[in-house]
């Protein structure tokens, strides 16, 4: 079996933040304390790797970015959500060069994303060609409803332990790695004179020992990271209902109505598919 190459480019464009954009403890961003203890570890959803298929499409940036975005809405709405990672890295154009964090996070902001049903990333997108395939206007137009329901802000965070920590307990962070070199602890670090190339879900800390990181890669899905390596780039997110929601919990008598509104809501995605194409 061939080896994959230690340098291999996973994806990730480093950014350089500037004075516009909005930087973790100056910005106009709010901070709420959502996980005391920076572990986000029961809110992790769907596993999804970018190199499904056996090809590479560079989309770190947007499989850790949409992971953030659905931990923080599972944590504070209870809503299971799965955005379409292929809909985000083909609207950023992630093929062959990969993307930016503020890049994707702009994208996102401004045109929105659609639910993994409306444009998934199966063994039938078997190709880059596939994979990154026009997008119908159609389906474009559904992806507004992402920011119709939702307010999305992003901001970088200083490279420090302490900003790490503090902005860890109000949201899962995007940080940046080295990808993947591990030691004989089993911790996975980056090596004298290395890059940062990957993008990935920092959900949890033991200070000065870890750092673990939720991936979309497997091999595990979950590593634990060397702690004293700092993060080229790391982003904080928050995300707000625009309408008020009760959060939905397993034992409510209430979830079977959700379950039958989240059904009809696809008839009406399916019709609005079809109206959009034929009118």
């Amino acid at each position: 079996m061939r080896k994959r190459k230690v340098n291999t480019k996973y994806g990730l464009k480093l950014d350089v933040p500037s004075p516009e954009h909005w930087v973790f403890g100056s910005s106009e961003m709010p901070y709420e304390v959502l996980q005391a203890d920076g572990d986000w570890s029961n809110y992790l959803v769907v596993k999804e790797r970018q190199d499904l298929n056996n090809f590479e499409p560079f989309a770190c940036v947007v499989y850790t970015l949409l992971n953030c975005i659905e931990i923080l809405i599972k944590r504070k709405y209870g809503l299971e959500r799965n955005y379409s990672d292929r809909f985000l890295a083909t609207i950023v154009n992630t093929r062959g060069k990969g993307s930016s964090p503020q890049e994707a996070c702009e994208f996102l902001r401004k045109i929105g994303v659609v639910p993994q049903e409306i444009y998934p990333f199966d063994e039938t997108i078997d190709t880059e060609d596939k994979f990154f395939a026009p997008i119908p206007q159609s389906i474009i137009e559904l992806a507004k409803e992402f920011n119709e329901e939702w307010d999305f802000k992003h901001e970088f965070v200083k490279q420090d332990n302490e900003s790490i920590t503090t902005a860890l307990k109000s949201s899962p962070l995007m940080i940046s790695v080295y990808a993947w070199v591990k030691n004989s602890k089993d911790i996975f670090y980056r090596p004298n004179g290395a890059t940062d190339n990957h993008a990935t879900t920092l959900i949890y800390e033991r200070v000065g020992e870890f750092r673990r990181v939720f991936d979309s890669y497997d091999s595990p899905f979950i590593k634990d990271l060397e702690y004293g390596d700092m993060p080229a780039i790391i982003k904080r997110f928050r995300i707000e209902k625009k309408t008020k929601v009760e959060p939905i919990k397993k034992d409510n008598i209430l979830i079977r109505l959700w379950n039958w509104f989240m059904k009809e809501k696809l008839i009406y995605r399916a019709f609005k598919i079809f109206w959009i194409e034929n009118k």
